[in-house]
């Protein structure tokens, strides 16, 4: 409730004017409201990348996982370079020379050897290869029942000799620490034939070299290889 200032009549508080004498009362001025005690905080904005900005920031937040994984795979590949394929014939590359295994015997030989085609009907699985100067590097192996290198060598020479080809040289070479046999053999059409064997346990390993001349079967690359023989 409340009085009039004019006449103290009592009115309600609502009252525009008093009841008694009509004086108005002035108008109340609206209550401010309640401001809250706590405010809530606003909301912060999450920062908006563009795509090259969020690759970046990808790649500098897991810049040791891709660094891991980079090099996981260098290593693979490394890997895979060095042992090449598993094969019971392998050739493994190793600087300018490649290396040949097969049956427990293997040599090495220049990257630029070519292996060709060729035939043996008398020594199937033969491995053909040509050199830089054509001339014709065979390789092959067979079980053999004779009891020694020498045996082994004066039956070519018998053969040979059969055939009516000219025995050029016969000599006794070394060859991963051991006897090897080297027969040179001039044929009929005044071609040359080489065969360099090697014996242990009932098989023979041999080269058999053909060209067209002395020089191209004796040549430097023809003899490194060789001397890179090596029976396991």
């Amino acid at each position: 409730m409340k009085k009039c200032p004019e006449c103290g009549n009592p009115s309600y508080d609502g009252a525009p004017a008093c009841g008694n004498c009509g004086y108005k009362f002035p108008k109340m001025k609206p209550s401010a409201p309640k401001k809250e005690i706590f405010d809530k905080a606003p909301e912060k904005k999450k920062k908006q990348f563009s795509d090259e900005e969020s690759t970046i920031e990808i790649i500098k937040e897991n810049k040791i996982l891709i660094g891991a994984i980079i090099l996981i795979t260098i290593i693979v590949i490394c890997g895979i370079v060095i042992t090449g394929p598993n094969n019971n014939n392998q050739t493994a590359q190793s600087g300018d020379m490649v290396k040949f295994s097969e049956a427990g015997f293997s040599f090495s030989y220049p990257s630029s050897w070519n292996e060709v085609n060729g035939t043996d009907s008398d020594h199937e699985g033969s491995v053909f290869f040509k050199n830089e100067n054509g001339t014709i590097i065979q390789y092959y192996n067979v079980s053999n029942d004779s009891t020694s290198l020498k045996d082994i060598t004066q039956d070519r020479i018998s053969y040979a000799q059969e055939n009516g080809n000219y025995i050029d040289t016969v000599q006794t070479i070394t060859l991963d620490g051991r006897n090897a046999s080297d027969v040179i053999l001039e044929q009929s059409n005044g071609n040359y034939t080489r065969y360099v064997s090697l014996f242990s346990n009932g098989e023979l390993y041999v080269f058999k070299i053909s060209g067209d001349s002395l020089n191209s079967i004796n040549s430097s690359d023809i003899n490194t290889v060789l001397q890179t023989a090596d029976i396991a």
